[in-house]
């Protein structure tokens, strides 16, 4: 397995088809306690939020839309 598994899909910053590496995600947020009238059920809240790094070191806050895992 590569130390870089994904590759940066889209283009910010210069960093499009870049290898790199996700260091955290985003979690699991429970439910707002108080009543939603307009838009539905209360459920627990999911982002979809990660933290790459590049391997000159750079760290950039991004979607985990923007990553592909790199094909063999």
């Amino acid at each position: 397995m590569t130390s870089l598994p994904y590759i940066y899909r889209w283009n910010r910053q210069g960093r499009k088809d870049q290898p790199c590496r996700v260091l955290s995600r985003s979690r699991f947020i429970r439910a707002i306690e108080t009543p939603r009238l307009a838009f539905g059920p209360l459920r627990a809240a999911r982002f979809n939020t990660i933290l790459v790094e590049f391997a000159d070191g750079y760290r950039m806050t991004t979607s985990g839309n923007a990553i592909r895992k790199v094909k063999p």
